[in-house]
């Protein structure tokens, strides 16, 4: 605990990152690929005690950005994927109530913070997808020592259960969940991460989603302890279904449109996301806008 209050400023605008597929494994040779984008801005922080703080007090500080990640996933077999990609960071900070003797303050770096790969197996199909997954994250070596910072500085070998299912009922709609543990090999403790999702489909081009992302610091194995949740919500217009239900001569033909949740066959989709990191412990408080442009084939 002693050695996170020097890294306050730092660690105030640093804002959690991870890479979520579900529990489905793609069809053997099928190539899935997502150009996922976030935007974030934030004026609070969550301290030590989780408790929720303006950023450096009376200076009327605020922290914004931007994160890139370009992901693909590869199905070796109908059972095993493999899985990769790296993720790309800017972000900016800047104390906007300064008194005038003091000068202004601001400060922006951007980086490549890490590449990460694995491999997701499927374990069960029937009555439920349960899935394993390994994913390594390796660190670039960048955005440790800048300012703002941009990364903890580990390489993370990360384990999860994942958990799916589809209901075909008169409103179809599907529920995930994943839980697991990430080992860290540096300065922050180790993760135990919880995610939960859902959505339903209104329509068979639209998907309606949301989200509830948790992690937890495992106590005593690391120096800094970073606890968050988030909470996300948006649509997903799955354009290929769109394609197929126009271009269908027997408009009674139903389309298999929560193929584009269970990975079974093509698709093109551009889903919108709100977050807010509502909890959290030495993270922060961002609200975030996301974009993820993804296509299967």
């Amino acid at each position: 605990m002693k050695k996170i209050l020097p890294f306050v400023l730092l660690l105030c605008v640093v804002f959690p990152q991870f890479v979520f597929a579900g529990a489905w494994t793609l069809p053997k040779n099928n190539l899935w690929m997502e150009l996922y984008t976030k935007f974030n801005t934030s004026k609070y922080e969550y301290g030590t005690d989780r408790s929720l703080n303006r950023k450096s007090g009376s200076q009327n500080a605020w922290s914004w950005g931007y994160t890139v990640i370009p992901k693909a996933e590869y199905g070796v077999t109908d059972w095993l994927t493999a899985l990769g990609g790296f993720e790309f960071k800017n972000q900016n900070y800047k104390e906007y109530g300064r008194p005038d003797d003091w000068g202004p303050y601001s400060v922006r770096y951007a980086a490549l913070t890490n590449v990460h790969f694995g491999a997701r197996v499927r374990i069960l199909k029937d009555p439920l997808v349960m899935s394993g997954q390994i994913k390594a994250q390796i660190y670039s070596g960048d955005g440790k020592q800048a300012q703002p910072e941009l990364s903890d500085g580990d390489d993370m070998i990360e384990l999860r259960a994942l958990f799916g299912k589809t209901f075909d009922t008169e409103i179809p709609f599907y529920l995930a969940g994943e839980v697991g543990y990430g080992l860290r090999n540096r300065a922050a403790c180790n993760s135990i991460p919880l995610f939960v999702e859902g959505g339903f489909w209104p329509t068979e081009w639209l998907l309606l989603k949301t989200e509830l992302d948790v992690s937890w610091a495992a106590e005593g194995t690391g120096n800094i302890e970073k606890d968050w949740a988030i909470w996300r919500i948006g649509p997903v217009i799955q354009f290929y279904d769109l394609y197929e239900l126009f271009r269908q001569e027997d408009a009674a033909v139903e389309q298999d449109f929560m193929t584009s949740v269970t990975r079974q066959n093509r698709a093109i989709n551009l889903e919108f996301q709100y977050g807010n990191i509502f909890w959290g412990k030495n993270t922060s408080a961002d609200h975030e806008f996301v974009i993820k442009a993804s296509a299967q084939f």
